[in-house]
């Protein structure tokens, strides 16, 4: 029986761990995605001026 719960409670640690990194990722690609429109905006901000 005892077995089982652990099995149970290991399970359930490594879908919580899988929700998290999943989070996270999502996380940082979309820092990712608005730094790069940020970027992406400045330079073409910038262009006109220098050119």
């Amino acid at each position: 029986m005892k077995d089982i719960l652990k099995a149970v409670v290991a399970i359930i640690i490594i879908l919580i761990a899988i929700k998290i990194i999943g989070a996270i990722l999502g996380l940082l690609v979309g820092l990712a995605v608005a730094g790069l429109v940020v970027y992406g905006g400045v330079k073409l901000l910038e262009g006109p001026r220098n050119g």
